[in-house]
């Protein structure tokens, strides 16, 4: 199969793209490094999906939402949490909402750029789950995930088509679309988490107190909280809870509440009023020489460095 023809667009689909739905104008971008940046989304939908054609640099920023970035002719280079990618036409490109990223000269052509809010998707059963996959940058092509590639790549042309195609239940049809995406890439990654010989079984009532045990850690994460203690919640040994929330989680019980710690920290830190001792203290940390540890291991800066990251804003 010609993968180009997954993604190819006409010259009739490149003009209609160029003029957003909502006839949105962007604003010229600061050329200032590390700053943040609140996205420009369609009034009440959380998304903004920009048809790309300018070669330029896109220099160091981040933004709470999640973005995609989709190469659709020419390469692009792309640093996201400190690591350098080198996007190929039709990769497919997720970076996870308050990254720093930039986008470096990239050739002539054209790319998508899909900026989405999370947080609506928290609500569904099962997403918290899915979000701690995306924790990292993830890289989608015919030769790293060959496996769901297509699928992955026909749904946003979907999405793109549905963005501006006029129809009154575009935006719900996006977010279908959106949680397909991620069941695909949770799917795929949960599948080879464990080997398959090591993958334990489960009794039929599991799942649902597993849920339950992610909606507790979700509100409980700033308790001491041992792997022992949530191992009983679930009524199963620890070393079997072990093996059980890496396969189902693709990550131990450590780093789950960890991620889950300094995503608090993050909302926390953007409020000035907060001191970091006490943000610290409030997401679970007996130490701050622990909390920037682990601060800086996930996001690749202290604390203190992120809140002046915040201080300054501007618009997409």
């Amino acid at each position: 199969m010609n993968v180009s023809s997954l993604f190819a667009l006409t010259p009739e689909q490149k003009a209609r793209y160029d003029v957003q739905p909502d006839h949105f104008k962007p604003t010229d971008r600061a050329s200032v490094s590390e700053e943040y940046e609140v996205p420009d989304f369609i009034e009440k939908a959380g998304m903004r999906l920009w048809f790309n054609t300018q070669a330029e640099t896109y220099r160091v920023h981040w933004h709470d939402a999640q973005e995609i970035i989709v190469p659709l002719e020419g390469r692009c280079a792309v640093t996201a949490q400190g690591a350098d990618y080198l996007l190929e036409p039709g990769d497919f490109f997720l970076i996870p909402p308050g990254e720093l990223h930039a986008m470096s000269d990239p050739e002539p052509g054209a790319r998508f750029v899909f900026l989405i809010d999370l947080e609506p998707f928290c609500h569904q059963t099962g997403f918290l789950q899915v979000r701690s996959l995306l924790s990292q940058p993830i890289r989608i092509s015919p030769s790293v995930c060959p496996e769901i590639y297509e699928r992955i790549i026909t749904l946003f042309m979907e999405i793109v088509s549905l963005y501006w195609g006029g129809s009154p239940s575009w935006h719900l049809s996006i977010c279908a679309r959106m949680l397909e995406i991620y069941a695909c890439y949770a799917d795929y990654r949960l599948a080879g988490a464990v080997p398959r010989a090591e993958t334990p079984r489960e009794n039929p009532d599991l799942g649902k107190k597993f849920d339950r045990l992610l909606e507790f850690l979700q509100n409980n994460y700033s308790k001491e909280l041992s792997l022992e203690e949530a191992a009983r919640r679930l009524g199963v040994s620890k070393y079997y809870f072990t093996r059980v929330f890496r396969s189902r989680m693709g990550q131990t019980f450590s780093e789950y509440l960890t991620y889950l710690r300094i995503r608090s920290a993050e909302e926390l830190l953007k409020n000035r009023d907060v001191s970091v001792a006490d943000v610290c203290a409030a997401c679970g940390y007996d130490s701050v020489s622990s909390f920037n540890r682990n601060f800086r291991k996930l996001k690749g800066c202290s604390p203190t460095e992120f809140r002046k990251l915040h201080q300054t804003t501007f618009l997409l």
